[in-house]
């Protein structure tokens, strides 16, 4: 009796189960979805383009943002043509892209607007790449507000690229590239292809994290031109605060002390000839000791490999030499400690910020130094005592038929 009362609430269970469960409330028809690849928000300043709530209409009729409170933030979005790539109706003919822009408080007020709008209703889930004008990044209570709601989003991937662009990231997002039509894939395209060490890749996750736990971090930067995108350099942000630049060879630099670098090219100058250093491998070694005073020491050693690229060859020297090719493994040793020596200093005397994340090296694998610096890091690492050194080695000097 006991057997048959059980497995009749059993089915009454999963009777209930049935009809009460009747899956996702928020479900949309994939038709109805407009799929956002790239995602720019830039600070409103009153005279800007774009549509918002609270506006005046111009002098032909055209509703201008107006300088009201709740205009805080321009939000722009690149999505798909649908209906052109469809053979259908095309929201821009012959446009493979839409962009639009609006303005509001915060960004995802902002996108409740795209839909008076627009047909289909924005889903963020496919966002290539996150861009963030200068003037937004210089405004640390905007730029706090900005990162928390990008992260809270749960359509939005924490590992999507988060650049700072030099100028507008509106103005990034409305160019029509000659090489990539849609730009959240042509941003994407430029960041996976790492034969280069001149920006320094940087998701949204690594970033916000960063300035968090450490204080700060290095943004990649992109630069704007007339029909076409460069992505180079590095924007530093200190307390939720954009503090300045480093160049493309200081961010290459970076890479190097943060082991992250990609293939890259080094040309030295041997007797008056540039002679480029392809370099193919490179491993940091890095090493924390602490001395008799107290003073804290890194220590850094790069070891390099890589091939010549070229020379003139039969009018100077033989470039199969030994003594060549230790020349020009020397000179590449001074470019290299020479570079990493300067964006060290410049980020311990004039940013102040650990863009390494040294600290969290000292706090792994040297516990009782970090016990005596962790409340103090940011001026301890000021303070720190940096040796580099570099040993790089050619590998290969290239064949003439």
């Amino acid at each position: 009796m006991k057997s048959i009362l059980k497995r009749a609430l059993n089915a009454l269970l999963i009777v209930t189960l049935v009809f009460s469960v009747t899956g996702c409330w928020d479900r949309v028809e994939i038709n109805d979805r407009i799929f956002v690849l790239a995602l720019g928000i830039d600070k409103f300043e009153p005279g800007q383009d774009g549509q918002d709530e609270e506006g005046d209409e111009g002098p032909e009729g055209v509703q201008q943002p107006g300088a009201s409170p709740r205009n805080r933030i321009v939000v722009s979005i690149v999505f798909p043509n649908v209906g052109l790539l469809k053979g259908e109706g095309a929201i821009v003919p012959e446009e493979p892209k839409a962009a639009v822009s609006t303005v509001g408080p915060t960004i995802f007020e902002a996108m409740r607007q795209f839909n008076t709008r627009l047909l289909g209703n924005i889903f963020l889930g496919h966002i290539k790449a996150i861009l963030v004008g200068e003037e937004l990044v210089s405004d640390e209570k905007l730029f706090l507000e900005v990162l928390d709601e990008l992260e809270r989003d749960h359509e939005i991937a924490r590992d999507v690229d988060l650049m700072v662009v030099k100028g507008s990231a509106k103005d990034a997002l409305f160019i029509k590239p000659l090489v990539e039509p849609i730009i959240g894939n042509y941003i994407e395209q430029i960041v996976e292809q790492r034969r280069t060490g001149r920006f320094h890749s940087k998701d949204l996750g690594q970033i916000a994290t960063s300035i968090r736990e450490v204080g700060g971090a290095p943004i990649p930067r992109m630069l704007v031109g007339e029909n076409e995108l460069k992505i180079a350099g590095t924007g530093i942000v200190k307390d939720y605060k954009l503090r300045g630049w480093l160049g493309e060879i200081e961010t290459r630099a970076a890479q190097w002390v943060d082991n992250t670098a990609g293939e890259d090219v080094i040309s030295v100058d041997i007797s008056g000839i540039l002679v480029p250093f392809e370099l193919t491998e490179l491993k940091r070694r890095m090493k924390v000791w602490r001395d008799e005073f107290g003073d804290i020491h890194l220590d850094i050693k790069l070891e390099a490999e890589g091939n010549i690229e070229g020379h003139i060859l039969e009018v100077h020297r033989d470039v199969m030499e030994q003594s060549f090719i230790r020349e020009v493994e020397a000179a590449v040793n001074r470019d290299m400690v020479a570079q990493c020596r300067a964006v060290m200093n410049k980020m311990q005397h004039v940013f102040g910020v650990d863009i390494w994340d040294i600290g969290d090296y000292i706090r792994k694998f040297h516990p009782d130094i970090w016990d005596d610096v962790k409340d103090n890091w940011t001026e301890e690492f000021t303070r720190m005592k940096v040796h580099i050194a570099a040993n790089a080695k050619v590998r290969r000097v290239g064949i003439i038929k």
